[in-house]
């Protein structure tokens, strides 16, 4: 075990109390609700999230699809936000993203006005150097 994993340290000790939970022992491993093996603070959930999301069964799923495959097998706390921040990180996963947006065209040109005053836009320039006191200027377009 783990010396930095406090919270297996207080899981077996309330285990060994007969403290009610959904924890118990079973050949000197810690399982939850019956299947799922607790896997200790270090090294061997990285191997194990790394398995499950970058392996040839998993194919990079993306983090919801990661977490419900470690959930049938495994629990650690907070295992859903170590899935999300693995897939962050996941090149591969960046690159194979989907844009939720729409896609953009070309521009289209406006029509040209008839006459004077038709068509009128303004615009202002702001934060600029001081310049006799002012640091903005208004555009007016006609």
């Amino acid at each position: 075990m783990s010396r930095q994993d406090e919270f297996a340290k207080e899981v077996r000790q309330n285990i060994q109390n007969g403290a009610k939970s959904h924890f118990h022992l079973r050949n000197g491993l810690v399982w939850y609700k019956q299947n799922r093996l607790y896997v200790l603070e270090g090294k061997m959930r990285d191997i194990i999230l790394k398995e499950r999301h970058d392996g040839l069964l998993a194919g990079h799923g993306g983090a919801k699809h990661t977490t419900t495959f470690l959930k049938k097998s495994y629990y650690w706390p907070n295992l859903k936000n170590n899935v999300e921040e693995y897939v962050k990180t996941c090149l591969i996963c960046q690159q194979n993203q989907t844009l939720n947006k729409k896609q953009t065209s070309l521009l289209q040109p406006l029509p040209i006005p008839e006459g004077p005053w038709e068509s009128v836009s303004m615009d202002f320039m702001v934060n600029l150097p001081p310049s006799r006191g002012f640091n903005a200027i208004m555009v007016v377009v006609d």
